[in-house]
């Protein structure tokens, strides 16, 4: 799930949704064919060959550029024999001609660029989706006795990654994981979301408290806050003029560390200046206690080291780790997705969350419907340790 089912759903809607259309290839021999017949039963006095170039642009938008040529030369071919039936060879008839063949020719040599426009966007594509789906791992539904389930959605519809970001890793310490939201959204903040998560992978393997980890990733931000991103090699700005990032000094992420023990019956919890954890016990939807602190990237303000909280897991208990995207998502006359109370409903409604992989599926779809414009990322992220003897 997360960015993987992202990339997937995002594949899928293309070839939904392919563009152009495909019934849009049948226009240009259609309207050739129209503009003949037109031409055919109106009086001399009427002339519609002009129409035949409007064929012609639409092909530039379907067929190859052979197959521009060759709705041109049928256009030419046809608008001539046309005119020579009808005896009304003139002036109009030589222009349109004239017309057609070089918007023919220009359309042709367009097409050509436009094919090649198209190669090198989707090799892009395939390198950008690789390079994001290496960054966030789609998530396994089970680690050990932890079930997993989660969702990513991207404020960019055009992006499987934004600002938020999560890793998983099972570790020699117990399985860690990281849940945050880079300042900032969008494309611009996908080289603070590589350092954290690089440092955080490594860190979490070497690292025997959840403290130094933070500590890892807390040095990884300072020297990217010492060292800002410099314009790339060749043409061109590194961002959009709408996504140019923040100065060098606000770089700061909020996120929440978790390490799960070896039977998940325990979790350790170190937050730093994250969304508050959900949790989730029979039926019962709280807020899991922790030692709020600054986020990372500003260790240096900080006038104590933060403390992690340990809580005790039930079997069946479900603890969700989430970016403020979620909470933060408005309906029609503004109003804030209301996490909690929506998960009491869904609770109290008898069924119950079941499994994560359930409970994340209804905040996904509940979102969508509360606010089917996102204006920020997306994520949650939510564990449950499996009863004893589930295999």
């Amino acid at each position: 799930m997360g960015a993987g089912r992202a990339a997937a759903e995002h594949r899928q809607w293309a070839e939904r949704h392919p563009w152009p259309p495909r019934w849009l290839r049948w226009v240009p021999p259609a309207l050739v064919v129209a503009t003949m017949v037109l031409d055919r039963v109106t009086p001399p006095s009427y002339f519609f060959g002009s129409l035949l170039t409007a064929s012609v642009v639409l092909a530039l938008f379907t067929y190859p550029p052979l197959g521009v040529l060759a709705v041109g030369a049928a256009g030419c071919g046809l608008l001539a024999v046309t005119e020579v039936l009808e005896d009304y060879v003139g002036p109009m008839t030589v222009v349109a001609l004239t017309v057609l063949a070089v918007v023919t020719l220009l359309s042709a040599a367009l097409c050509g660029v436009r094919r090649r426009a198209e190669s090198r966007f989707r090799r892009v594509q395939a390198v950008a989706e690789a390079v994001q789906l290496a960054l966030l791992r789609p998530l396994p539904a089970r680690i050990g006795p932890l079930r997993v389930a989660g969702f990513y959605r991207a404020a960019d519809d055009e992006a499987l990654i934004g600002g938020d970001l999560y890793s998983v890793r099972p570790t020699p310490f117990g399985i860690r994981v990281i849940v945050g939201d880079v300042k900032g959204k969008g494309i611009s903040a996908t080289q603070t979301v590589a350092t954290v998560i690089s440092s955080f992978q490594e860190a979490a393997l070497l690292q025997p408290s959840l403290s130094q980890v933070a500590e890892r990733i807390d040095v990884a931000l300072q020297l990217d806050r010492d060292n800002p991103p410099t314009e790339p090699m060749g043409a061109g700005p590194a961002y959009t003029p709408g996504e140019a990032p923040g100065p060098a000094d606000e770089v700061f992420v909020t996120a929440v560390l978790l390490e799960f023990s070896a039977d998940a019956r325990t979790v350790r919890v170190l937050d730093r200046g994250h969304q508050p954890l959900v949790s989730i016990r029979q039926g019962t939807v709280s807020v899991a206690e922790t030692d709020h602190s600054l986020p990372l990237g500003m260790s240096d303000l900080l006038t104590a080291p933060p403390r992690a909280v340990t809580h005790l897991l039930d079997p069946g208990d479900i603890l969700i780790a989430y970016s403020d995207g979620v909470t933060e998502a408005r309906d029609g006359a503004g109003t804030f997705y209301p996490l909690r109370e929506r998960l009491q409903e869904l609770c109290s409604g008898g069924a119950g969350p079941g499994s994560p992989a359930r409970l994340v599926t209804f905040i996904e779809e509940d979102v969508a419907r509360w606010a089917p414009t996102l204006g920020d990322d997306l994520v949650a992220i939510a564990f449950q340790p499996a009863p004893p003897g589930d295999e």
